[in-house]
């Protein structure tokens, strides 16, 4: 009985510990992502850097910190619960386990559900903030309607793809006639679910129900997908038509 309490004083000891360094872990990839953001200046690789990498690098912490949490929780409650010491090992793992189960379902619940709200605002505010031009000017977003003549033939041909739908902001600076033609992709996004609430509604497929035309404006039809409540919707937009997106055409 006495080697059995001693065991389980050093497991414990143990546990403490690792939670400990898990807790560390956690903070260190959270701090090593956002200086990651910090550090890198252009607007545009910013965006990219979080748009791919921001759910991962915040579902390393989660783990982490479960990790640590069921951990700690293990060890500190265990020694609590009355029972004889030959079964107090096979109760600490059982808490063990059961604090890791309901930590996840928890947690993996806020990242798939709540945090992409997060994430779409933080993109947003990226997307949207003012650029600087080389001359150090600030640059003024285009409309659709006039950004559109800024277009390559190769960037209005990816707009219209059946595949998936692709967006441009052209930044212009009117002092010295520098432009900036930035790619985002549609598909990559989460907006939020008429029917549940949540930010999990995404593009599942994407198709050209009636193709642009030099005079006319052409139709994209969106099929939407939630991955929380699974509802479904389909939404039309617009194709500028192709006079207007070649660049050096006239509107």
């Amino acid at each position: 009985m006495e080697t059995t309490t001693s065991l389980f004083d050093t497991w414990g000891t143990y546990f403490i510990y690792t939670s400990y360094m898990c807790f560390g872990i956690t903070l260190i990839i959270i701090l090593f992502h956002e200086l990651k953001i910090m550090t890198t200046a252009n607007e545009k690789d910013r965006y990219d850097y979080v748009n791919q990498h921001e759910i991962r690098f915040f579902w390393y912490a989660i783990i982490a910190f479960i990790t640590g949490t069921s951990l700690f929780f293990s060890a500190v409650i265990t020694p609590n619960v009355p029972v004889s010491e030959s079964m107090r090992i096979y109760v600490g793992v059982f808490f063990l386990a059961g604090f890791v189960v309901i930590a996840y379902i928890m947690l993996s619940n806020l990242v798939r559900i709540l945090y992409p709200r997060f994430l779409e605002n933080r993109l947003t505010r990226i997307r949207n903030k003012p650029r600087v031009s080389a001359a150090g000017n600030a640059m003024r977003k285009l409309s659709t309607d006039e950004g559109a003549v800024h277009l390559e033939e190769s960037q209005l041909a990816e707009h219209t793809s059946e595949i998936h739908s692709v967006e441009y902001d052209v930044w212009f600076d009117e002092k010295t006639n520098e432009k900036k033609v930035e790619k985002y992709m549609a598909y990559q996004h989460a907006e939020k679910c008429g029917e549940c609430g949540f930010y999990t509604m995404k593009i599942n497929t994407e198709e050209v129900v009636k193709q642009p035309t030099n005079g006319e404006e052409g139709i994209l039809l969106e099929h939407y997908r939630c991955s929380y409540c699974n509802h479904r919707e389909a939404r039309e937009v617009p194709i500028v038509a192709l006079s207007s997106n070649v660049k050096g055409a006239v509107s």
